[in-house]
């Protein structure tokens, strides 16, 4: 009887230490539990239960390389932080001619100053490289208007014709930077290639490919149309360089359906003297005003006079005191020259 009352006695104070181990006033000494055993304890887990972690930012990091919808600001690379440095730089090495444009905009049609971005009196350009599918042309047609001034305005392309639903290809291989609707281009892509040239396709009825798409050349890109500034269907092809339209027959032969040569030298000189057409146009409104006040002044130098019936030189040297060699020399003639009435002649 005394050992079963003991028995029970211990029991009962074995029960009462571990309801008192768990109470909320209890005080715990420092665990002893050691890192090898917390990380058994992590490792034998439910493996179905995620943990909840706070966020890392990978997410937003992800959302803002997707360069194809976000245009890249350079300036930001500097800033960041390494990691962030890594990704960004990786993606923009991952388009065509960065070294030239270090940019990637996909909501900006024409987002580059020549001005500000061609810092050399000339550059070579390979129009195709061994390594790449080389040069197709985007529609075989009729060239129906050429680079340069029509109507008043300036235009920066050449238009093939064709019919609505044709296909059109890519000049070279390059990626796609644009490919929307725009008010003037109607449905546009925009092509960046490794030469550091960009083509431009307008007015398409149907849109095939999306901005960031690697392309090659040949590849269909999109349907002939009739949209935007367009009266009637065609393909309207611009090539540019650094944002400035050259004449894209000083390039491509349309006729044979091949490109002139392969190396092309662009220079500042030829921008400023041919293909940029709005400054060649104030140029020229200049110089046409400055040689119509040299005209206006020289014109005050002299008066005009009208020859009469049985008029000759010595007679009308007389009348308007000056002399006959004066009035060859004025009018670029000879003393022998036969005059008829009604003709003008510088006195």
């Amino acid at each position: 009887m005394i050992l079963i009352k003991n028995t029970c006695l211990a029991l009962v104070m074995v029960t009462s230490l571990a309801v008192s181990a768990f109470s909320p006033n209890t005080t715990f000494v420092k665990s002893t539990i050691s890192p090898e055993a917390i990380s058994a304890l992590k490792l034998n887990s439910n493996p179905d239960e995620k943990p909840l972690v706070k966020d890392d930012g990978k997410k937003k990091v992800a959302k803002r390389d997707d360069t194809t919808r976000v245009p890249i600001n350079p300036a930001i690379i500097a800033l960041s932080d390494e990691s962030d440095e890594t990704s960004e730089v990786d993606s923009l090495l991952a388009f065509p001619s960065n070294d030239l444009y270090s940019s990637w905009d996909t909501s900006t049609i024409h987002p580059y100053s020549f001005i500000e971005s061609f810092k050399t009196d000339s550059a070579l350009v390979h129009l195709t490289e061994p390594t790449d599918c080389g040069f197709v042309l985007p529609f075989k047609g009729n060239v129906t208007s050429e680079f340069g001034w029509r109507h008043r305005r300036p235009h920066y392309g050449t238009d093939i014709d064709l019919e609505t639903g044709d296909t059109v290809v890519a000049a070279f291989d390059g990626m796609i930077r644009i490919a929307k609707l725009n008010r003037s281009y109607g449905n546009v892509v925009i092509i960046r290639h490794n030469n550091g040239l960009e083509t431009v396709y307008a007015h398409l009825s149907k849109i095939l490919v999306e901005a960031g798409q690697k392309i090659e050349a040949g590849q269909q890109i999109g349907l002939g149309g009739n949209t935007g500034h367009s009266f009637g269907a065609h393909l309207h092809f611009e090539i540019r360089y650094l944002g400035q339209a050259m004449d894209a027959q000083d390039f491509v032969d349309f006729e044979k359906g091949l490109l002139k040569k392969n190396d092309y030298i662009i220079t500042k000189a030829d921008v400023e003297t041919k293909y940029d057409l709005r400054a060649l146009h104030s140029r020229q409104k200049r110089d046409l005003g400055l040689s119509r006040v040299a005209y206006s002044k020289a014109k005050g130098k002299y008066k005009i006079y009208k020859v009469r019936k049985g008029d000759t030189l010595g007679r009308i040297a007389q009348r308007n005191h000056t002399t006959i060699k004066a009035l060859c020399s004025k009018n670029g003639i000879k003393r022998n020259k036969a005059l008829r009435a009604g003709q003008k002649l510088k006195v």
